[in-house]
């Protein structure tokens, strides 16, 4: 039977903290079996899909480094003149993304192929997921300028 009271915010962490580490054992797991497929095969198709795999669960133990880094070292911070220094090439940049994610879409619609299809799919989802992300940067500035 599940245990009735609520957890402190302190457990929570600590099992966050666990539940990372042991997340990040099983990207480790996955750069070292994408890696043996790469060593095992020539095919281009495949060995692009475990190349993308591979790169993932790196960037993604990066991140889990980063929180767990963020809870045991030194929290993240954000000041309103960091944000202000870069928030123009950062707006840029958004529109970049757009840019990609209308090309990406129009490739997509054009192409008669079903493989070559599916990995256009794979970028347009790649590309909103970085829109996503710099979504994540606006709405840290507005808790930084709540009024503007």
């Amino acid at each position: 039977m599940a245990d009735a009271r609520q957890k402190t915010k302190a457990e929570q962490l600590d099992e966050l903290k666990q539940i990372l580490r042991t997340w990040q054992k099983i990207e480790d797991g996955s750069v070292a079996h994408t890696t043996a497929i790469l060593e095992k095969t020539q095919n281009p198709l495949i060995r692009l899909v475990m190349e993308i795999i591979r790169q993932d669960s790196m960037m993604h133990k990066k991140v889990q480094q980063a929180i767990l880094d963020s809870l045991e070292k030194e929290a993240f911070q954000l000041q309103p003149e960091e944000l202000a220094q870069v928030w123009e090439m950062i707006e840029e940049h958004d529109k970049q993304e757009a840019e990609a994610i209308r090309m990406a879409e129009q490739a997509r619609r054009t192409c008669p192929l079903a493989i070559q299809r599916q990995l256009l799919e794979y970028l347009i989802d790649d590309e909103r997921k970085h829109e996503r992300l710099m979504g994540h940067l606006e709405d840290f500035k507005r808790s930084l300028y709540p009024y503007g």
